[in-house]
């Protein structure tokens, strides 16, 4: 009875384990941050799903965004800033400690018009 009990853990682990993994579209399921740079993949991903044209963009930062802090520890969140040289401002992409995208804005004068990949 404990090796099948041992064979059933193992068998749920695993596929834990690939259900995490055989995702490769949703990168936020699968990183562990422990730096605003961590989320980089994220940051690509989103910009390439809104099909931003890279070569519009000037520069790319990662930020720590500090919410709180008090005795319990710090509350942070990390965002992605993206400037442009076809417009004045950022594209701005808040995540959680986990990568997980919360919310993307313009800042700015600039448009989407102005940041995307024409067709």
């Amino acid at each position: 009875m404990q090796n099948f009990r041992n064979i059933v853990t193992c068998g749920v682990a695993l596929f834990a384990i690939a259900s995490c993994t055989s995702n490769n579209e949703y990168l936020q399921k699968s990183i562990a941050a422990f730096g605003p740079k961590d989320c980089k993949p994220v940051v690509e991903q989103q910009i390439d799903r809104l099909n931003i044209e890279r070569s519009k963009i000037s520069k790319i930062e990662y930020l720590t965004y500090y919410i709180s802090e008090s005795d319990a520890g710090e509350e942070y969140n990390y965002q992605g800033w993206l400037s442009f040289n076809s417009c004045k401002g950022n594209f701005v992409v808040d995540m959680n400690k986990s990568c997980q995208i919360e919310r993307t804005y313009l800042m700015g004068n600039c448009r989407m018009e102005d940041i995307v990949a024409q067709k």
